[in-house]
């Protein structure tokens, strides 16, 4: 078995590098293409594979953003599918259970600590969480990888001292950590505490075979374990994405603008925004930058960065097929409420910021 294990070991670590270094590469032209951009006086905007302009016609902008999603997302989503299938099938379940699922804080801090090392949106992340959720990872540490991942990874929080505020930034590095830390001990260690929804869900391995097997079986095994996580989550990530489009068809970004001044109201609209709407990773700086810019308050924009990234309808859609709806509804629930309360906290110490 050790001698499998290594195997898989070796292939996550090769795709996680991979992830990271693509999604850094990424980030560096981003950030660059800002840069230019705020040079010259101008908003950001993240280039479209199919340009969505004030002439497209409604009915096409759910498909467009659909379109752009996947242009955008696909090697993210299909190298996290790998990595899912590879902890699936590779690493013995007693393996994940004995570092995140074990009592105290320690396998909560690993999932927290572990996700923004991943540079990987609200959806990408889920394959992942649902392999080591399957291999037997308590909820509550599943769940803290889940939500500190997409929120406070590197290279979100380093576009965010560039194009923001290093303020800001450091407000999103502390409330995001403890938002993932004290809702998936909530959710994960006190209400669901003695649940795993997912037990009986059918294995998507072909389980550990025998030591000695040729090499082309294990590979085939864990494409195999990879397909069954694509069936179960692709379909609905990209529903929910369809169902955002709708939304973006009919309620544009500066009318939402207007509405996202200093307030309690107002930071309680940009969380709830967080939760539903979807945001590829790094796009969401910008995109608070823009509303900043247009009378945004500090708190509701530290709202959106806590929720945004972490949350979505694609995302809920895609982990409502791992864990029970209960379970999904109660984490979004309580991240809306931490993202409010930490959004009203950071505009009493900081109620305005200089942008960059």
């Amino acid at each position: 078995m050790e001698s499998r294990m290594r195997l898989g070991i070796l292939i996550i670590v090769l795709l996680l590098a991979l992830l990271i270094g693509y999604e850094g590469w990424s980030s560096y032209q981003r950030t660059q293409q800002v840069k230019e951009a705020h040079a010259k006086g101008l908003v950001y905007k993240a280039p479209e594979t199919v340009p969505i302009r004030e002439q497209t016609p409604t009915w096409q902008v759910p498909l467009f953003v659909l379109i752009n999603y996947l242009a955008k997302a696909w090697v993210c989503l299909s190298v996290a599918f790998l990595i899912a299938g590879a902890i699936d099938f590779f690493i013995p379940k007693e393996t994940i259970m004995k570092y995140l699922r074990a009592r105290g804080p320690t396998p909560y801090l690993g999932g927290a600590f572990g996700g923004p090392l991943l540079s990987v949106c609200s959806c990408s992340i889920i394959p992942i969480f649902a392999g080591l959720y399957n291999r037997g990872a308590g909820l509550g540490p599943a769940l803290a990888f889940l939500l500190a991942a997409p929120a406070i990874n590197i290279a979100a929080v380093l576009l965010t001292v560039s194009l923001i505020s290093w303020k800001i930034a450091v407000g999103r590095i502390i409330l995001a950590f403890g938002a993932a830390l004290m809702v998936s001990y909530l959710v994960g260690g006190i209400i669901f505490g003695k649940s795993r929804s997912n037990d009986n869900l059918p294995d998507l391995s072909l389980g550990i075979a025998l030591e000695g097997a040729p090499l082309w079986e294990d590979l085939i095994g864990w494409m195999q374990s990879s397909w069954g996580f694509v069936r179960m989550i692709l379909p609905l990530v990209l529903l929910g994405t369809f169902f955002i489009g709708i939304f973006r068809a009919f309620v544009p970004p500066e009318t939402i603008g207007k509405y996202l001044g200093q307030g309690t109201l107002q930071t309680m609209l940009a969380s709830i925004m967080g939760v539903v709407m979807y945001t590829p990773t790094l796009v969401e700086v910008p995109f608070v930058r823009a509303l900043l810019e247009m009378g945004m308050g500090t708190g509701p924009a530290l709202a959106f960065l806590l929720t945004g990234p972490a949350l979505s309808l694609p995302s809920m859609l895609g982990v409502g097929r791992v864990v029970s709806w209960k379970i999904v509804l109660s984490y979004a629930f309580f991240m809306w409420i931490v993202g409010t309360l930490g959004g009203l906290i950071f505009a009493f110490f900081i109620p305005k910021v200089l942008l960059v």
